[in-house]
């Protein structure tokens, strides 16, 4: 009922059931308008009789509905029966619980009275213990809500689900994948994006020998490569770099030697397609060097009747070797002796005597360059040589024995080696000096073989002599012989002493010295043997 309308009896809230003072339009339990329209206040009436007659009806009274329209309090659909569920609207048809007429004022007004006085309660209590099954249409009712929500949150999430595998799909492989199409895809005419050019620099050219090179170049973006080469600007050749970055280099080999080369550089795509190439450049390969070998000069030969010394010159430290034999085709040698040397002296030996031969001379470089005299020189060895003690000629043999020992000394054993034969005295003072100078060249010379025979000497005064030299120098290694009769003396015609006989390996006598000399001197005669 309306606000306006007077009420003698107490009133109460459609809603919660809750007493309402008179005055308030809002219910002060639930906060909702409390009273009806007429429309539901008819509905209310209707019900309110029938609950009437339910109550007022005895165990085993039936009570006859008034022929009266039952309709929806929510719908106002017209019902065939009371019912608490309308099957129009779902909704319930017991609004609230409707308290008798004839309920006894004086409850009503101490009801009123303690809901005015006691403290203020909450509503809601009251209301849900007044409502006829309220607390389980309201938990229905929330549980129905929940499952709402939660099957919106449900379908929401499917649905990010799906959005976010989409995205990543079409991200990886496309929009064409996703949604393929059974009509064929004409390309457009209108305007495609050609593909970016690279851009070629930092071009460079190193480690370039006599057949091969290095280069080394950059694109700004990451390309394939390849480069372009020949002997012309047809080039004919190329090189490709097999993976795809921006930093691109190769390696040429098999070039010729002395020769200039042109190239390009090109970037491509994974098919080989030129995207770009960089301007024509060209490069040389290195001229492999002149040889230059040896220079020889002054050569000539020394022959014997069974040997022969062949000497020269180089304008460069050489080897030296001689080609010999008795025709041009020299195909006789001489060990190679692998010293580098500029003046060269090297002993042909096993020759025949009164017989022609011609030699070559071969020298080659540290380089390996060689020089071969050509064409060869010749040289006649001697008829058979004198024995005499005189430059030129064989020395005679001899034996003497050595100091000291029961051993002795034959020039013939020193066939093919270098001899110096010096003949001293024990009276002469020279030879004393010169017997410290011998044995310092038999160090600095050990392929000398020296022979010092003491002549018109007692044996006790040689021994005075070697033990002083010892006590002074040390060590004496040269054989000290004596020639107690002057045998061997005579034999060489010696007349004073000290002298010194300088014999080669074919024991021919290659210079006789008197007297005193230095070492320097002794050395440039032992050199010329």
């Amino acid at each position: 009922m309306p606000e306006a309308e007077s009420q003698t009896g107490p009133r109460f809230c459609r809603q919660c059931g809750a007493v309402v003072p008179e005055g308030t339009a809002v219910c002060p339990r639930c906060g909702k308008r409390w009273y009806m329209d007429r429309v539901e206040q008819q509905g209310v009436e209707l019900w309110q009789k029938i609950l009437e007659k339910r109550s007022s009806a005895g165990p085993g009274e039936t009570t006859t509905p008034e022929q009266t329209e039952y309709r929806c309090p929510n719908c106002m659909a017209v019902l065939k029966e009371p019912v608490e569920v309308c099957p129009h609207c779902g909704n319930s048809t017991v609004k609230a619980k409707i308290v008798p007429q004839d309920r006894d004022s004086e409850d009503i007004e101490k009801s009123k009275v303690a809901t005015e006085s006691s403290p203020k309660v909450p509503e809601f209590v009251k209301g849900l213990a007044s409502i006829k099954g309220a607390s389980k249409r309201a938990g229905k009712l929330r549980l129905r809500k929940k499952l709402k929500t939660l099957d919106i949150i449900i379908i929401c999430a499917i649905v990010v689900i799906i959005a976010g595998m989409c995205f990543l799909l079409a991200r990886q492989y496309g929009l064409s994948s996703l949604f393929p199409s059974s009509k064929p895809v004409v390309p457009s005419q209108t305007s495609t994006t050609p593909p970016a050019k690279p851009v070629i620099s930092n071009i460079s050219v190193s480690g370039i020998t006599l057949d091969s090179a290095a280069f080394g170049w950059s694109t700004d973006i990451p390309a394939f490569g390849k480069i372009l080469y020949g002997t012309s600007i047809a080039y004919g050749s190329e090189s490709p770099v097999d993976n795809i970055s921006a930093s691109h280099s190769v390696t040429l080999s098999g070039l010729q030697p002395g020769s200039t080369y042109h190239f390009t550089l090109l970037a491509t795509d994974a098919s080989g397609k030129e995207l770009s190439r960089s301007d024509d450049a060209t490069f040389d390969t290195l001229t492999p060097p002149i040889a230059k070998p040896p220079v020889v000069s002054q050569f000539k030969a020394l022959p014997t009747d069974v040997s022969a010394i062949v000497t020269w010159t180089t304008d460069k430290p050489a080897t030296s070797q001689v080609l010999y034999g008795l025709d041009k085709s020299t195909s006789n040698s001489t060990p190679a002796d692998s010293k580098l040397i500029t003046s060269h002296s090297v002993r042909v030996n096993g020759l025949q005597p009164n017989s022609t031969y011609y030699y070559r001379i071969k020298s080659a470089d540290a380089d390996g360059d060689t020089a071969t005299m050509d064409p060869p020189d010749v040289f006649i060895t001697l008829v058979t040589v004198p024995v005499a003690p005189v430059i030129g000629d064989r020395a005679p043999d001899f034996t003497v024995n050595i100091f000291g020992t029961q051993d002795s000394v034959s020039l013939r054993n020193y066939k093919g080696q270098k001899v110096l034969v010096a003949f001293w005295s024990v009276s002469c003072p020279e030879c004393d000096r010169e017997l410290s100078l011998l044995q310092t060249l038999k160090k600095d010379m050990p392929d000398v073989n020296i022979i010092a025979v003491f002549i018109d000497s007692q044996p006790g005064d040689i021994e005075k002599t070697v033990s002083q030299y010892k006590t002074q120098n040390g060590d004496l290694t040269i054989p000290i012989c004596v020639d107690m009769y002057k045998t061997t003396a005579h034999v060489y015609n010696v007349e004073k002493v000290p002298c010194t006989f300088f014999i080669d390996g074919d024991m021919i006598v290659r210079d006789i010295e008197y007297g005193t000399f230095n070492s320097d001197q002794i050395e440039q005669i032992l050199n010329g043997l």
